[in-house]
């Protein structure tokens, strides 16, 4: 593979976790996750990671509840990152990838301060940088923390992994006529209200021109495949090809 990337921010989501089921995680999933990682790393690029927590807590779940406010659903959100952070570790390091969590959020389980010097030392220690615990306050998604995570490692592209093959003009999984996009502009993205990352986080993204890559999670080899462009994916930057 022709070398273009040092240091890549993988976003999963926490739907991609569980396999058959509808909730939770099957650790067969996670473990070919984190194998699709680890080859990322042995093409010789860094790897930094944030994961979601709709295995156990989907926000639109709970949008018509009035017993449970919106701020405590972001905090059962955040904490349910913690619990997939902590099982992506265990399995990245029984598979020889050193990897260190940091969060926002004052935690146990040996995650570190998220902070510049904190991550600036994980990363030359060629370890996963894994986010966990959100931006530690509610409203704020787990697209944000991608594109924050990945300034902050200095990653060259975002991989948002889904459950769809990459951007569509409209829901495919509504409209059987949605066209797939392959190229897509952050003023596009915003403007058409596209739906595949929240707007903060592609404001984030095209104010500091950092590209995001999204394809299917199913696809074998994904996250490597979508680095070489092998497979169907969408590419959101500030400037469609001429």
């Amino acid at each position: 593979m022709e070398r273009r990337y040092n240091r890549v921010l993988i976003k999963i989501s926490g739907e991609a976790m569980f396999g058959a089921g509808s909730s939770g995680f099957d650790l067969d999933v996670v473990s070919n996750t984190c194998q699709n990682i680890k080859n990322v790393i042995d093409a010789g690029i860094g790897v930094s990671l944030v994961v979601g927590g709709g295995n156990f807590v989907r926000g639109r779940d709970w949008n018509d509840n009035e017993m449970v406010r919106p701020e405590t659903v972001d905090a059962m959100g955040m904490l349910s990152t913690v619990i997939n952070g902590i099982l992506i570790r265990d399995v990245l390091q029984s598979k020889g990838v050193p990897a260190q969590m940091v969060s926002n959020l004052p935690l146990p389980f040996d995650v570190e301060n998220n902070n510049s010097f904190t991550i600036r030392r994980i990363v030359q220690n060629g370890q996963v940088v894994i986010f966990v615990g959100g931006i530690g306050i509610p409203y704020f998604s787990t697209d944000t923390v991608s594109v924050v995570g990945a300034l902050m490692s200095s990653c060259d592209v975002i991989l948002k992994a889904t459950q769809t093959d990459g951007v569509y003009d409209r829901d495919p999984k509504i409209h059987r006529d949605a066209v797939h996009l392959p190229e897509v502009t952050y003023a596009d993205a915003i403007s058409q209200r596209l739906g595949f990352m929240d707007e903060t986080a592609i404001l984030l993204a095209s104010k500091k021109g950092i590209p995001i890559y999204v394809f299917s999670h199913r696809e074998p080899n994904c996250l490597l495949m979508a680095l070489k462009h092998e497979i169907r994916l969408s590419v959101v930057k500030s400037k469609q090809a001429t």
